[in-house]
């Protein structure tokens, strides 16, 4: 079986000068589950990723964790109100300044095992799937991936 039968083409894809508060709205307001946003230029040729991983990072810094573990923030409005003041200054981060640009990739004529076995190696949750030219086609993730194998097996 071939990562194109069992991929998915609705992703998130935006272009590297995209807000990341413009992305995160975005995340907000979506039912399904996404976990990457492709960084793709003007001809959907991916250009980088950026995980859930990182917007985690840049949402809840460091120092934010260290109050919080410091009793230095009391109660939930408090580190609620220390977050919306980081969100608000990281809002007109570029994506692009996020992405990783060296991030794996599948084609979507891969058997799936190979996509599966990136996935594992890289301990990453999804892979982008390229065409040759380098255009964006779709996802392919551990759940596909066990789902497919659950279903045929």
């Amino acid at each position: 079986m071939i990562i194109a039968d069992i991929m998915r083409t609705t992703l998130i894809k935006v272009r590297p000068e995209a807000p990341v508060g413009h992305v995160l709205i975005w995340y907000g307001g979506m039912g399904h589950i996404f976990r990457n946003t492709y960084v793709v230029d003007e001809r959907e040729r991916l250009l980088g990723v950026v995980t859930i991983h990182n917007f985690l990072s840049i949402i809840v810094p460091p120092i934010v964790n260290q109050k919080a573990k410091a009793g230095l923030l009391n109660g939930r409005e408090e580190l609620l109100d220390a977050l919306r003041h980081n969100m608000a200054a990281i809002s007109d981060t570029t994506v692009g300044s996020l992405m990783d640009s060296d991030y794996p990739f599948a084609h979507p004529d891969d058997l799936f095992v190979m996509a599966n076995e990136l996935i594992v190696e890289k301990g990453i949750t999804a892979l982008p799937v390229i065409d040759p030219n380098g255009v964006l086609v779709g996802e392919i993730s551990r759940r596909m991936i066990l789902h497919f194998l659950v279903q045929n097996l």
